[in-house]
């Protein structure tokens, strides 16, 4: 996934997912709240999502303070099948609300061979490969599709509709190979864009439009980004809307309140989270090992550039995972500047002294 490059600083994992979940806990969550919500912020991060990491955590506090998002929310899950049902989130963080709805799915799943939850009253999840990579943890393949505010540009119009409506597909794997295609339908996640902004560094002209319609390369003249695949991503963000807004009757793209637009709004935001059982197919260690076999022969494949090698989608991002754990995450030097001012606004310890 295309990422901004900006002067950044080096920091732990750990020490950046101690200070969100410190951060967390003093405006409300619990404990074990604030420590989910942290790990998907920081494990997006170390698979190089950075656009869904720790960045965002400024957001979040703002909409909590603001009271669009609850705190401490009281989500509630309804059978409405033998392998369906659906999650109200209470408009709380959508990192606990789709871990939730993932849970429900797992366990349909384990009962009737598959699983599917429709969430309602949810706000912004982060990257879907966090409850993706769950469900196939378990042994099983999944489906994770969630969607936001207008966006993202049709093909062939002037101005936002849809949103960058990702989708998540996971498939379990033998030894580290489990695959994982998260992505969002447009060209870059509009949290990109955002971070370009805070850092004030210019973007590829062919990632969005300005409000004539025109490529920028200034992020703050950005009104939509681009579909990924011109009318191919474009139509599948259009049909993820369908599948995150009309089964529960939450809104849809031009008529959920704006992400960055009046913090006190609840978004009311949709989504659907999908588990299939493997082993209710063939055993479990023949598709782990079929699929392994099938990352080997696509890594085979010969590269046009020996420099570029073909990787299988989630290699990238473990790959970058595995050098993120041990070299830390880089965080640009104005979002730690933002950082050690929310430190001091919520009296937590902030690692860096000021530069």
């Amino acid at each position: 996934m295309p990422q901004i490059v900006s002067e950044s600083i080096l920091i732990p994992h750990d020490t950046l997912r101690d200070f969100a979940c410190q951060c967390l806990e003093r405006i409300g969550l619990t404990s074990e709240d604030a420590f989910l919500v942290a790990d998907s912020l920081v494990e997006s991060n170390l698979r190089g999502i950075d656009s869904h990491g720790i960045a965002r955590l400024p957001h979040y506090l703002n909409r909590i303070r603001q009271g669009s998002i609850n705190p401490r929310p009281q989500i509630t899950f309804s059978a409405t099948g033998a392998a369906i049902g659906r999650v109200d989130g209470d408009h709380g963080l959508g990192q606990l609300v789709m871990e939730r709805a993932t849970r429900e799915a797992l366990s349909l799943a384990k009962d009737a061979g598959a699983g599917w939850v429709a969430v309602e009253n949810s706000s912004h999840c982060g990257a879907l490969a966090y409850y993706g990579l769950q469900i196939a943890r378990a042994g099983m393949i999944g489906f994770v599709f969630t969607h936001s505010d207008s966006m993202v540009v049709p093909h062939a119009a002037r101005k936002a509709f849809c949103g960058t409506n990702p989708i998540c597909l996971t498939a379990p794997g033998a030894e580290g190979s489990t695959l994982c295609l998260d992505m969002a339908t447009s060209v870059v996640p509009w949290n990109t864009i955002t971070n370009a902004a805070i850092e004030g560094v210019p973007i590829p002209p062919t990632w969005a439009v300005n409000a004539e319609g025109q490529p920028t390369t200034n992020p703050g003249d950005v009104r939509a980004v681009r579909p990924s695949g011109d009318y191919k991503g474009s139509g599948l963000g259009l049909m993820i809307d369908v599948l995150c807004s009309f089964l529960l009757g939450s809104p849809f793209g031009p008529h959920i309140p704006a992400m960055y637009g009046d913090a006190s709004k609840r978004r009311h935001l949709g989504g659907l989270v999908g588990a299939i059982d493997v082993s209710r197919f063939r055993d479990i260690q023949t598709f782990r090992t079929a699929v392994q076999e099938l990352c080997h022969e696509w890594n085979a494949q010969v590269a046009v550039d020996p420099e570029t090698p073909v990787l299988y989608p989630g290699q990238p991002e473990e790959n970058t995972r595995r050098q993120r754990l041990e070299l830390g995450i880089p965080v640009g030097i104005h979002l730690c500047d933002t950082f050690r001012e929310i430190a001091g606004q919520f009296d937590v310890p902030w690692p860096l002294p000021a530069i």
